[in-house]
């Protein structure tokens, strides 16, 4: 079932099971504002703090406007800087489409979003539909220009944190990269074992869980590398639920974790973030070598599946 509504005064898009509901809101970049399993009556996105949303404009600070929800980080996470056909092109924090009002269209099965870039000639669409517990989403991003641009794309799932929470990294992942400086593990850059490591006391520091919202901390980090696999996961023990993404590891590589454990803004909330780009911003990705063009002749098509399943 899909059907327009009302949430928290904005116009949405519903998508509904037996067994999910989804809340998507085209006008704010077909955000997904909520993954909701009602057999469980557990919602697993971190939710928007205000009664309403306001629509945000390009070049809006992401941080400071709402920091929620699944988004769509593109081209880019940080702010960055090209040359594009010998125009200087500035990239907006966390990218322009989650502050893009996307154009819809409404099926029995799905619903297809897309919009036109006001920055670089490219045509951004992706389609949404739900099969029982998963939530799939198949990205068509082409690029509708002569030359061919850098471009990140990283998905941007802020999902709730409890305590007791154990998190899955793809198989095979042995260490991961710092990416920015921390009072656990130490200066930017930094590399660390996993799924066990030391922080700056020397003390053990376990990278499969969150800790306590009073830490008032946040992390950031990426597998160290390309990953072997793409699936990984989150377990709530408190509500027998498995919270599992997949990705097209081919065409998404690399994989980021961010969490806040109150020390942004107060929230408590993580993120998985599956990329083409290691990291973050167009120029680090440049250096290290690890920078995706999108090409006029090969447009970026991959799938994201997301499962909230029952695991009693």
């Amino acid at each position: 079932m899909i059907y327009k509504h009302v949430f928290k005064g904005i116009e949405c898009i519903i998508l509904e099971n037996k067994t999910l509901k989804i809340v998507v809101l085209p006008s704010i970049g077909g955000k997904i504002a909520s993954i909701y399993n009602k057999e469980k009556d557990f919602e697993l996105l971190f939710q928007n703090k205000n009664n309403e949303y306001i629509h945000p404009k390009l070049n809006d600070n992401f941080a400071e406007f709402d920091a929620s929800g699944f988004d769509d980080a593109f081209p880019t996470i940080d702010i960055s800087e090209i040359s594009y056909c010998g125009r200087k092109i500035i990239y907006p924090d966390h990218g322009e489409i989650w502050s893009s009002s996307l154009d819809y269209k409404l099926s029995d099965n799905d619903v297809e979003l897309f919009v036109q870039s006001s920055i670089l000639p490219y045509s951004y669409k992706k389609t949404i539909s739900l099969n029982n517990e998963n939530l799939n989403i198949v990205y068509h991003i082409e690029n509708t220009g002569s030359e061919p641009f850098p471009c990140i794309w990283a998905m941007h799932c802020l999902v709730n944190c409890e305590e007791n929470m154990e998190l899955t990294f793809p198989k095979g992942t042995t260490e991961i990269l710092n990416v920015q400086d921390s009072i656990n593990l130490g200066k930017k850059n930094t590399s660390h074992q996993y799924p066990l490591t030391k922080d700056v006391s020397n003390q053990d520091y376990y990278l499969n869980k969150v800790y306590k919202k009073s830490c008032n901390n946040t992390e950031k980090y990426y597998v160290n590398g390309e990953v072997t696999e793409g699936k990984c996961s989150i377990y709530y023990p408190d509500h027998n639920i498995l919270y599992c993404v997949k990705f097209d590891v081919d065409k998404m590589p690399y994989l980021g974790f961010w969490v806040t454990e109150g020390g942004f803004r107060g929230d408590y909330n993580c993120a998985f973030e599956p990329t083409n780009g290691f990291y973050d911003g167009i120029e680090t990705a440049k250096n290290s070598k690890n920078l995706f063009y999108l090409s006029p002749d090969k447009p970026l098509d991959f799938t994201i599946s997301l499962s909230l399943k029952n695991t009693k």
